[in-house]
């Protein structure tokens, strides 16, 4: 009897054992299953998060770009100086907009994306931009060089369907030229009158007295003022006309229309243009330098002639222009 009732509790505690490991195996996939479902629906939200993150990051860092580029781009141009290649900073497109791109990072960004304009001191007074550019003669004291920037910021994903937003970035500068330093004289006699006194003549003491009553007394100096006039205004002397720049030869290479100028130096010249005839005028200007030839101009293969000419620049003044000279070069297969 005492077997049959240990083996019947033997069973009654493997049965209860057994319900319970099957409550612990339901419990755990139960809370698994709550787990998933809550990570799933955590999970959206954790991912909009992340990519809002990283979105705002893209959108700040397209934003320095333009700004840092537009910045540049403005303090090379506003510089004094060569550009490298006989021409001036200021003047230079090209200079200023690849000191732009050295900015960016993440953007690949078009010519288009980065105006560049000259003004007179406020945007609504712009009267030269890359298309149409200016001269030195054009660039007066408190011009500016003015920069812009856009670029474009499209989402990764786009969650929603929404245009891409323009980034915008603006910078002027003053251009760094003819600036007066240093503290200034004013040179020229004075304003008042000078007074010279003369005195008359000193009484001498003989070797000897001469015995008097009455004491006599020499002549007492009277004092004599002289006004010196003031000197009159002098005109001051005419401009001496700069001289042409003589000796004007052109060069074209008819393989990629390159064209090549060579002239005289004129003494005293600080930068020297050379133009291009054009119909209706302004003639257009095709190289600015301080040196006396230019190699990086080109015409197209068009079988048209094209005429060119050189002046001189001292101080912003222009010399007559040089002896007109024409060259072409033949359309292909023509």
């Amino acid at each position: 009897m005492s077997n049959v009732a240990e083996s019947k509790h033997l069973t009654r505690l493997s049965a209860g054992s057994g319900a319970a490991a099957g409550d612990r195996r339901r419990r755990a996939g139960t809370a698994r299953g709550q787990g998933l479902v809550e990570f799933m629906l955590v999970l959206p939200i954790l991912l909009l998060l992340i990519l809002g993150t990283i979105e705002l990051g893209r959108m700040f860092l397209i934003l320095t770009e333009a700004t840092s580029a537009s910045r540049e781009a403005s303090r090379y141009g506003a510089s004094v100086g060569s550009d490298g290649m006989g021409g001036l900073r200021y003047l230079d497109c090209v200079g200023m907009r690849d000191a732009a791109r050295r900015m960016f990072v993440m953007s690949d960004v078009p010519d288009s994306a980065i105006a560049i304009s000259w003004d007179h001191g406020d945007t609504s007074q712009t009267f030269a931009t890359c298309a149409a550019p200016p001269s030195v003669a054009d660039i007066e004291l408190g011009d500016r060089v003015v920069v812009s920037v856009t670029l474009l910021y499209a989402p990764i994903v786009p969650l929603v369907p929404l245009p891409p937003i323009p980034i915008n970035s603006e910078t002027a500068r003053t251009i760094l030229i003819d600036i007066a330093a240093g503290p200034t004289a004013t040179v020229g006699p004075p304003s008042v009158p000078t007074s010279t006194f003369t005195l008359g003549p000193t009484p001498t003491a003989s070797d000897t007295p001469t015995p008097s009553d009455t004491p006599t007394a020499g002549p007492s100096p009277t004092p004599t003022i002289t006004d010196t006039p003031l000197p009159t205004n002098t005109s001051l002397p005419t401009r001496t006309p700069i001289p042409s720049p003589g000796g004007f030869q052109v060069t074209v290479n008819c393989t990629n229309g390159q064209v090549r100028f060579n002239w005289n130096s004129v003494p005293g010249a600080h930068y020297y243009g050379v133009y291009e005839v054009m119909d209706p005028p302004p003639d257009r200007q095709v190289c600015l330098t301080n040196k006396t030839r230019c190699d990086y101009s080109s015409i197209p293969l068009d079988g048209q002639s094209h005429t060119f000419y050189v002046v001189a620049f001292v101080y912003g003044n222009r010399s007559a222009p040089s002896t007109a000279m024409a060259v072409s070069c033949p359309a292909p297969g023509g």
